[in-house]
């Protein structure tokens, strides 16, 4: 669901299924670098393998590895807590309304997202 409201094309899922993203040409390098980057953290690989790492920082500079790193791991503690405690998911459709109702899309999280960095005294994506 936050895929698509983002954004993500059907054909960009389809690729992200399908685990073909790195051959895909509908993402960047260096959205390829951050997902091959989430994908090694993911696996528990990360630590030791060197290309992955060396492309990430081609692409990206400290705080936005760091940025990368930690929502990747919160979003595997999540998982792993979810999984342990077979915690009922809610159902595709009862998300499909949730997002109707909020109306969530990439504009109005760029603006929140530029209101906390401007509240920190971090500059903003503007």
């Amino acid at each position: 669901m936050l895929g698509q409201a983002l954004g993500l094309t059907d054909a960009e899922f389809d690729a992200l299924q399908a685990k073909d993203y790195l051959a895909s040409p509908l993402f960047t390098d260096k959205e390829k670098a951050v997902m091959a980057w989430s994908e090694a953290m993911t696996l528990n690989t990360a630590k030791y393998d060197d290309g992955v790492w060396n492309e990430l920082r081609k692409h990206c500079n400290d705080a936005e590895i760091v940025e990368v790193s930690m929502m990747c791991g919160l979003f595997n503690m999540i998982n792993r807590l979810n999984d342990s405690f077979r915690t009922e998911l809610e159902s595709e459709e009862y998300n499909r309304r949730q997002h109707k109702a909020v109306g969530v899309d990439a504009k109005v999280l760029e603006d929140y997202a530029c209101r906390i960095c401007q509240q920190s005294g971090t500059p903003g994506k503007k």
